[in-house]
């Protein structure tokens, strides 16, 4: 079976200083952030966790990890590639992806058409622009069945089965295939890591790198990004023993936060 996990890796806003975000009050775009390192989505870490779960349970696959941006997401494919994937793949593109979806889905549609995946998992939304867009816009494109929020699948060839979370519960369903699915992040799964070994191979490993170009144009541009108002506080708990400030600790803060 050929599975296609497409992710886009994202600048890490979480590294920026303080003083980066007070530089960047007078310009309109925000922090510069050209110079971060890059990271992943947690609904993208859970997609790629399932996927790589899925051999243990005797099903045979080949696994390729697909972004689109800059050369940042090299990091990831060859992390990816560590941990089994047989084909990293980068669509080049320069530029503001953040709200460019039906663009990302035309070139993983691209792409599909020309090595024929029977199975495309993405994240839910991506981190960064949280448009939840571009898996709809793959099933719209391809005509295939699409399914989000999903916690959990299966691969029971010719068929996946999903488990879907819904407004009144889990939902349980095969889709026979080809499909898209979309998972999302539900607390208890983790990327694993790679051992040094894999590290080492996969530093050599081949890339399959090529250009797309941008709309000039786009539809949508960020006009503003500012950082949300952070609320500190700070309490000097008083009292002449430990124990008097342990017990001042106790009843004024966390009783009732611990309470049931």
């Amino acid at each position: 079976m050929n599975i296609l996990l497409a992710f886009k890796a994202e600048p890490d806003a979480g590294m920026l200083a303080e003083k980066d975000w007070q530089a960047a009050t007078q310009d309109l775009c925000g922090p510069d952030v050209s110079l971060l390192r890059s990271t992943i989505g947690v609904d993208e870490q859970a997609a790629a966790t399932l996927l790589l779960a899925q051999p243990n349970a005797g099903c045979e696959m080949t696994l390729t990890a697909l972004s689109i941006g800059d050369e940042r997401a090299l990091h990831w494919l060859r992390y990816f590639a560590a941990l089994g994937f047989e084909q990293p793949v980068l669509l080049e593109a320069t530029g503001d992806l953040r709200f460019a979806p039906a663009f990302i889905a035309r070139h993983i549609v691209d792409w599909q058409r020309q090595y024929g995946h029977e199975l495309i998992v993405t994240g839910c939304q991506s981190a960064e622009g949280q448009n939840s867009q571009t898996p709809f816009l793959l099933a719209e494109m391809l005509i295939w069945p699409c399914f989000t929020q999903v916690e959990r699948f299966t691969l029971e060839p010719p068929s996946v089965v999903v488990e879907q979370r819904t407004a009144s519960g889990i939902r349980l369903c095969r889709v026979r295939l080809p499909a898209v699915i979309a998972v999302r992040q539900c607390g208890d799964v983790a990327l694993p890591v790679p051992g040094m070994r894999q590290r080492l191979a996969a530093a050599k490993a081949e890339i399959v790198r090529q250009e797309v170009a941008l709309e000039a144009t786009p539809a949508i541009k960020c006009v503003r990004l500012t950082r949300p108002e952070q609320r500190r506080n700070a309490v000097i708990i008083d009292g002449a023993m430990a124990q008097a400030k342990a017990r001042s600790l106790w009843e004024n803060y966390l009783r009732e936060r611990m309470q049931p």
